[in-house]
């Protein structure tokens, strides 16, 4: 009996060799980076220590309804350069519609100022603000309300003088609009107004 019990506690021991030996698990390290804390340590509270990196830089707050505001402005004021700008009514029952195009200077005008204040506007989508962010908004909005009105009343005193039936067609309003967004665009971005700051 002897012999069976000591073969007994060998495979006893054996087993419980195998169960702490280094292809078992455990005693083991916790997942994703999670320090094991032994009986007698203190556990840690907070996060850990990332080292002496570089601070990181904190991003701005959002500028979204001003760059919102001026994206839309920037659409209008490039779609209004290819709608008709006059509507002529002729004798002869025809209607002609103008489009910005058939006026060159004002529409080549039009286009480069709405691509300029896009690109002012790709910069308030990736945060950034200043007091030349607003300037340039504001003054490729006023650009665009001045040339719309100019052709507006310009329109509008050819039809009292000629016999032929001249109106507004859709494409100066629509610019129009352009340069109140990007007027509100300038307004609604939350940088400084001062020289100097980003």
């Amino acid at each position: 009996m002897d012999d069976q019990e000591s073969a007994d506690e060998v495979e006893a021991s054996t087993s419980d060799d195998r169960a702490h030996g280094a292809d078992s698990p455990l005693p083991h390290t916790p997942p994703f980076g999670i320090r094991a804390v032994h009986p007698g340590d203190v556990p840690p509270v907070g996060p850990p220590d990332l080292g002496d990196g570089p601070p990181r830089r904190e991003r701005p707050a959002g500028n979204g309804l001003a760059a919102m505001a001026a994206t839309v402005g920037v659409v209008l004021a490039i779609m209004g350069t290819f709608l008709p700008w006059i509507v002529v009514d002729r004798a002869d029952g025809a209607v002609d519609h103008l489009i910005g195009w058939d006026l060159a200077g004002d529409a080549v005008l039009v286009l480069v100022t709405g691509l300029v204040a896009a690109g002012v506007t790709g910069a308030l989508w990736i945060g950034q603000r200043g007091l030349v962010h607003k300037l340039v908004l504001l003054l490729a909005g006023g650009v665009l309300l001045a040339v719309a009105g100019l052709e507006i009343s310009d329109v509008r005193a050819v039809d009292a003088v000629s016999s032929l039936e001249r109106s507004v067609g859709s494409g100066l309003p629509v610019v129009a609009l352009g340069g109140v967004l990007l007027v509100g665009g300038a307004l609604l971005d939350r940088g400084p107004w001062s020289f100097g700051s980003r």
